[in-house]
């Protein structure tokens, strides 16, 4: 009996470590969560250091925790920004694998997750391989975010950068993301539309049997 109470114990203490732990991670993913959040704030202007210093608390939320899903989404994200900034070739292509692995291991733990999703096809994208994984991402993403405006926005374009390369059945899920995203944003559907030569996948939302004058359709009839 009492050899159980020690087990007890011990099991006790080794839950409340790996509790304390978790708590100590997420605290530093909500301060990075935290000022992620301030940079798209109206007026804010963004200083040099403010990208190193969140991915190193997200790096310090990691190390605590490696398997913190809330941690590896914003990495993800993060490691693509620092391939934005980069101006060594070397250096880009790996922070974008850097955030293709992140991205793949928040999945793991969140495989309902659109935005990781839509951020795995990015990746790919960026890394130029238009393969198996980076259409399976881009039909998870429009499966799981059916109704989200930026993914299936970013998921249009990566679509119709791949076009050439996708096959019917995919083309049709393309289409789709566009049939979706022009109830909530006709604007940048058509804009997407223009800049990649696709004037017919334009349309206009307010018209009932004619064709708009860009060359496009009415938009599709879909509850939104």
């Amino acid at each position: 009996m009492r050899r159980l109470s020690v087990l007890l114990i011990a099991a006790l203490c080794a839950l409340s470590f790996l509790a304390a732990r978790q708590a100590l991670s997420d605290l530093y993913t909500h301060t990075a969560a935290l000022e992620i959040e301030a940079w798209s704030r109206p007026g804010f202007r963004r200083d040099a250091d403010a990208l190193p210093q969140v991915v190193e608390k997200l790096e310090r939320a990691l190390a605590i925790a490696p398997g913190n899903a809330w941690a590896l989404e914003f990495m993800g994200p993060m490691q693509f920004e620092t391939m934005r900034g980069a101006t060594d070739p070397q250096v880009a292509v790996t922070a974008v694998r850097a955030s293709h692995a992140s991205s793949r291991r928040a999945l793991q733990q969140r495989p309902m997750a659109s935005q990781t999703w839509i951020n795995l096809a990015l990746t790919k994208q960026s890394l130029g391989e238009i393969d198996a994984e980076f259409f399976t991402a881009l039909e998870q993403s429009a499966r799981y975010g059916p109704w989200e405006p930026p993914v299936l926005l970013l998921g249009l374009q990566l679509g119709l950068g791949a076009w050439d390369r996708a096959s019917p059945a995919q083309h049709e899920g393309i289409l789709q993301m566009r049939d979706r995203a022009v109830w909530r944003d006709p604007g940048s559907v058509n804009r997407i539309a223009r800049d990649y030569s696709r004037p017919e996948l334009a349309c206009d939302p307010k018209a009932a049997k004619a064709p708009v004058a860009a060359g496009g359709q009415p938009c599709p009839r879909m509850s939104p």
